[in-house]
């Protein structure tokens, strides 16, 4: 239960046998290549240089995007199977052998290039329809003018005009056309920013009309049309549903692509495994005859390393060198944590905060017991807690999860044992009490208080003894006892006093207790005193670490969480089952049954996500702040895509 140990390997082929070693260390999916332009001396630079990108990555990448277009193009008319179907389903298992046999290069083109062949011609319907379904807007707004407007150009005695003017000027519009003169009017259309008219006048009266058409803005219909607008716009209707069943065809022939999205899923995993192998490359030094590759490794790993090299490259076309991480490379060396299946779902706990540095300790381990106490004792109802096991036993027993959902999940069921011993403890079922209780929420709340912080009181000083012991083992002794174990002395000396005047009226317990705070804030600053070149100035700093103590006090009173979440939950759920008990019997067990169930979803919802953060909480500003700095980064091997399907190990 720690971190793992890691190993510098350096790799060394012949050129002719680059993209197999790569294939090798891909297969393998953990080993992190690393620069070795930012690690060598210069004399070695001298006889290798590095790989620029080469035409390869800049091809597959290419068929990569194509590829990711075309799925993505396909999804938006493929019939989605549900979350849980799809959870059902799970992903399939290849070896990197098998899914690269089942890839078909001139396949896969060929339905990348049937898929964007329908995406343009979907897209040159879309702008048909586009322009049709605007003329018919035009159309229908015209469907009243029963001739072609182009014909009023043949008439000889009178002359006549269509056209719009501004729907304000409507009425003087009309009365000025009709103090002019016979002049025959018809109202086209009228709509709340434009009316049109057809009008008509004789000869002699045309260029008056002419003035007054011109004195009110009118603007003359331009018709680019053959027919009149109700036969034009029978002909675009029809045109617009010729479109729709051509678009609904195509859609139908998209659909039956769902047989090929497979191959398009696995080419996707193989062109990105392709790609990452060229980057792969850049990052290696190149002679004339042969190529170095240097990176970082688990020591379990290695074995399994040169299994995969024997069977790519042959036992005797490689040389490898396997090196023990000096100590100037801690900063840089990457972290992985190794822990058994109990501690390990709770790593999630620790990424979030920050993966440790490789010479530092992994809290997991500390920390796990804490947070399934914690969290148990903030949710705190034992209904709540099967709830939980039984929903997250089975997921993981008839559902094929995702690997990170399945850590996700393992974490929840480990939780759900805490609630269940603490709704046991205070007796709580759904917010019933049950006929035994350990402890009341609503009697023993003081008591509850009190066990909230004794329960921070042992994990501040658990936090204080691994900080001494890690400083310790850092060779930084004075700072182990200022920063560590004198304060688990005081604290101790503290707890004993309290016990003594609380519990056990013991002058023996008191005088103990006197002694280990007395000895300990002298140590404090003598020790400081010491370390320091400048022994006033090292006194000073040491009297000032005591003022430390008002951040233990503040620490603990934040513990006062595990009992106020704890309470309001349960009484939370007591009030819903009071609503419930008013309702009248009838009402009771048909609508109540429903409010009964929707009202504590949103309970165990918000229990339990307010358990998960304050948790979380406790162990990084109480916990971690006592001994855990992180800064660590995460192993970043080259490894395939594992997006649609895993990989798993050759037999």
């Amino acid at each position: 239960m720690a971190i793992a140990k890691m190993k510098q390997m350096t790799l060394l082929a012949e050129q002719a046998d680059k993209d197999l070693l790569l294939k090798a260390v891909q297969e393998l999916q953990r080993l992190e290549l690393v620069d070795l332009t930012t690690l060598e001396e210069s004399n070695l630079l001298s006889y290798y240089s590095k790989e620029m990108p080469t035409v390869e990555k800049t091809k597959y990448e290419e068929r990569l995007k194509d590829i990711q277009h075309a799925l993505s193009y396909l999804k938006q008319y493929l019939p989605q199977p549900g979350f849980i179907a799809k959870l059902k389903k799970g992903r399939e298992e290849y070896t990197l052998e098998e899914l690269e046999a089942a890839i078909s290069v001139s396949q896969l083109d060929a339905i990348c290039q049937e898929v964007f062949k329908k995406e343009k011609e979907l897209i040159a319907l879309e702008q048909q329809q586009k322009s049709l379904n605007e003329e018919e807007l035009f159309l229908r707004k015209w469907n009243p003018l029963e001739f072609n407007p182009n014909d009023l150009a043949e008439f000889k005695l009178t002359a006549g005009y269509v056209g719009t003017i501004a729907a304000g000027n409507v009425t003087e519009f009309q009365n000025a056309l009709k103090e002019k003169g016979s002049n025959y009017i018809e109202e086209i259309f009228q709509y709340k920013d434009e009316a049109a008219y057809l009008i008509i006048t004789a000869k002699e009266n045309d260029s008056a009309t002419e003035s007054i058409l011109n004195q009110f803005q009118f603007t003359k219909f331009n018709y680019p049309y053959t027919l009149v607008p109700k036969e034009e716009l029978k002909r675009n209707l029809a045109e617009n549903k010729k479109l729709q069943e051509k678009e609904q065809t195509l859609k139908k022939e998209l659909v039956a692509f769902k047989t090929k999205v497979t191959q398009l899923e696995l080419g996707e995993e193989y062109y990105y495994n392709l790609a990452q192998r060229e980057i792969g490359k850049t990052l290696l030094l190149n002679g004339k005859s042969f190529f170095l590759l240097n990176g970082w490794l688990e020591e379990e790993q290695v074995p399994e390393l040169k299994v995969l090299l024997d069977t790519h490259v042959g036992k005797e076309h490689y040389a490898v060198i396997s090196e023990e991480i000096k100590m100037k490379d801690y900063g840089v060396v990457p972290v992985v944590l190794e822990n058994n299946k109990f501690v390990e779902p709770f790593e999630s706990v620790t990424e979030m905060y920050s993966l440790p540095k490789y010479d530092d300790i992994d809290p997991t381990p500390f920390m796990m017991p804490f947070y399934l106490v914690f969290f148990g004792m903030m949710s705190a109802d034992l209904g709540y807690g099967l709830i939980l096991l039984i929903g997250t036993f089975l997921a993981q027993k008839y559902l094929n999860l995702d690997k990170g959902m399945a850590k996700f999940i393992r974490f929840f069921h480990l939780l759900s044992y805490g609630v269940i011993v603490w709704g046991v403890i205070y007796g709580s079922f759904f917010g019933y009490d049950l006929p035994f209780q350990l402890l009341s929420t609503t009697t023993d709340v003081i008591t509850i208080l009190l066990l909230s912080v004794v329960f921070g009181f042992i994990q501040l000083v658990y936090g204080l003894v691994i900080n001494g012991a890690v400083k310790w083992r850092k060779q930084e002794r004075a700072s182990s006892y200022v920063d560590g174990m004198a304060w688990v002395g005081i604290l101790v000396g503290i707890g004993l006093l309290v016990l003594s005047m609380m519990v056990f009226d013991s002058s023996l317990l008191k005088t103990i207790a006197y002694l280990l705070i007395g000895v300990n804030v002298v140590g404090i600053i003598v020790v400081t005193m010491l370390a320091s070149e400048k022994k006033g100035l090292g006194a000073a700093l040491g009297l000032y670490n005591l003022y430390g103590i008002t951040g233990y006090v503040g620490d603990l009173v934040s513990y006062t969480r595990l009992m106020a979440l704890g309470v309001s939950g349960g009484s939370i759920a007591a009030a819903f089952n009071m609503i419930v008990e008013f309702l009248p019997p009838v009402a009771k067990f048909t609508v109540g049954i429903l409010l009964f169930v929707a009202l504590h979803s949103l309970n165990i919802f918000l229990t339990y996500l307010s358990a998960y953060v304050h948790t979380a909480r406790l162990q990084y500003v109480e916990f971690f702040g006592k001994f855990y700095e992180g800064g660590g980064r995460a192993l970043n091997p080259l490894k395939t895509f594992e997006k649609h399907i895993y990989l798993k190990k050759r037999q």
